[in-house]
């Protein structure tokens, strides 16, 4: 069975969060996830305050990378928030934006390596036992109360792979049912790789939806999230979708100078439409059903949901309640 779960972003104040958390929890959705930026509130900070404020939904932390968090230090955080909320923490790990890295000072070396040894070793610290990696040993003076189930975020082929190899669950950063497609078979190359069953891992398709009853609206909020995806897209569908190497450096220089009013201009509709679920409600059943079939077994409605988001989840649960809860 598939579950439903929400992206919330730590942009607005605590106060704000907690109303959003609460709506979510009384809508019945299963857990939300806390993306992590450096321009935004700490992840981990917010993660605290709404496992105290939540008491049946999970929280998980993602997608966080080990290139601004040292993987010891992401694993000490993890296990202090299984205090607060045994059994409801979940943590995704990332190579990170390469676009948002690069404007604080960071270079995002060797992902794949990076990722496998950081999931390598928060695994080991989670689940009490001693790391001696190269440079890194030790182990936590603490014990988690809980199990955390350890995700990966990914896109390219060989991350996917590598999510299917070790990761207890994927986050698939695609919207675009063929392209959901396309890195679901990716996943199972790494799943059979490591002669695991396609059960054993939690496969989530994380969507980048808009919706609102004024599609132009649902549009507009979506330009934003649709460049930075553009950003980071692997080869292969930065080729399916047919975007210039002109248009894809102005989009960048309007992010790294965050001239927002550049990139509304520079951002097409149809290159949106590719990138995000955009328009009325009522359009994202059919995408969901498509999804589904696919074999996602989690379905993360992720930012910006909207220009009006509370009603837009309302819609959404309606939708699912009505034709996906069987």
């Amino acid at each position: 069975m598939t579950i439903f779960s929400v992206e919330v972003v730590p942009k607005d104040p605590l106060w704000k969060i907690d109303l959003l958390a609460y709506i979510i929890e009384e809508l019945g959705f299963s857990g939300v996830w806390i993306s992590d930026h450096p321009h935004n509130r700490s992840s981990f900070i917010t993660a605290s305050h709404l496992l105290s404020k939540t008491s049946k939904i999970w929280t998980g932390l993602g997608v966080i990378n080990p290139y601004t968090i040292n993987p010891f230090i992401i694993a000490q955080l993890t296990a202090s928030l299984t205090e607060i909320a045994p059994n409801r923490i979940k943590i995704a790990i990332g190579a990170g934006d390469k676009t948002t890295l690069e404007s604080i000072g960071i270079e995002r070396v060797k992902p794949l390596e990076k990722i496998r040894e950081a999931v390598t070793i928060i695994r080991q610290l989670l689940t009490k036992k001693k790391v001696t990696i190269d440079r890194i040993h030790g182990r936590l003076d603490f014990n988690p109360r809980s199990n955390v189930p350890i995700y990966i975020g990914a896109q390219g082929p060989k991350m996917l792979q590598l999510s299917g190899e070790i990761g207890d669950g994927v986050l698939v950063n695609y919207s675009n049912p063929e392209d959901l497609e396309w890195a679901y078979n990716e996943v199972r190359k790494g799943i059979e790789k490591a002669g695991r069953r396609v059960e054993s891992i939690d496969v989530a398709a994380y969507l980048t939806i808009s919706l609102d009853l004024d599609p132009e609206k649902a549009v507009k909020t979506a330009i934003p999230y649709a460049a930075y995806i553009l950003c980071g897209l692997p080869e292969k569908i930065m080729e399916r979708m047919d975007v210039s190497e002109e248009k894809l450096i102005k989009v960048k220089e309007a992010i790294q100078k965050a001239d927002w009013l550049r990139l509304y201009e520079i951002m097409d509709v149809d290159i949106v439409k590719k990138l995000v679920i955009v328009g009325k409600p009522i359009i994202l059943e059919e995408k969901l059903r498509e999804i589904i079939e696919i074999g996602y077994s989690q379905i993360v409605l992720g930012a910006p949901t909207g220009p009006r988001i509370l009603q837009t989840l309302r819609e959404i649960k309606k939708i699912i309640l009505k034709n996906l809860s069987n």
